[in-house]
C-alpha cells in the first residue's frame, strides 16, 4: 500500500513538472517581469537616467527618442509616477506583454496636467533579463 501510494504520488509530481514551470515559477517570473517596470518608473522620479536606461532592452525601438524626452523632463519637471495597476497578459520563454495602468503626476514646471495611462508593455528578455522592449499607448486621460 505504502509502495503505491509513493508510486501515485511521483506521478501526480512528474504531471506538475510536465511543462517544465510550475504555478509558481510562473508567479516568480510575472513578478520579475513587473518589478522592471517599477523600476522604470522609480528611476524616473529620482531622475536618475541610467538606472532608467538600464531598464530598456538595448535593441528598443523607442528608446533613443523617449531618453531624449525624458532628459529633457528631468530638467523642466519634478514628477511622481504611480503603477496603478499591471497584469501579465501573455508571456513565452524571451516575450511578454504586460498591461499597466500608470498616474503621472507633475510636483513642479510649467502647466502639466497630471495625466492616468493606460497601455501595453511590450517585454523581451537580455541576456535573461526582462526589459521593456516598446510600449503601446491605448490611452491618455489628464485628471484635473
Amino acid at each position: 500500500m505504502k509502495r503505491l501510494f509513493i508510486i501515485m504520488m511521483l506521478l501526480v509530481a512528474s504531471n506538475v513538472y510536465a511543462d517544465g514551470k510550475t504555478g509558481v515559477d510562473e508567479a516568480v517570473e510575472d513578478r520579475h517581469i513587473l518589478r522592471v517596470i517599477e523600476r522604470n518608473l522609480q528611476a524616473a522620479e529620482k531622475e536618475d537616467f541610467d538606472a532608467w536606461l538600464k531598464t530598456y532592452h538595448e535593441r528598443a525601438r523607442s528608446c533613443k527618442a523617449r531618453g531624449s524626452e525624458m532628459l529633457e523632463c528631468f530638467k523642466v519637471y519634478d514628477m511622481k509616477y504611480a503603477l496603478e495597476q499591471a497584469k501579465v497578459l501573455d508571456k513565452s520563454d524571451d516575450e511578454a506583454k504586460v498591461f499597466f495602468i500608470q498616474i503621472n503626476k507633475t510636483l513642479s514646471g510649467p502647466d502639466n496636467n497630471d495625466k492616468k495611462i493606460t497601455g501595453i508593455h511590450i517585454m523581451k528578455k537580455s541576456y535573461g533579463k526582462w526589459k521593456i522592449y516598446d510600449t503601446e499607448i491605448k490611452r491618455i486621460q489628464e485628471l484635473r
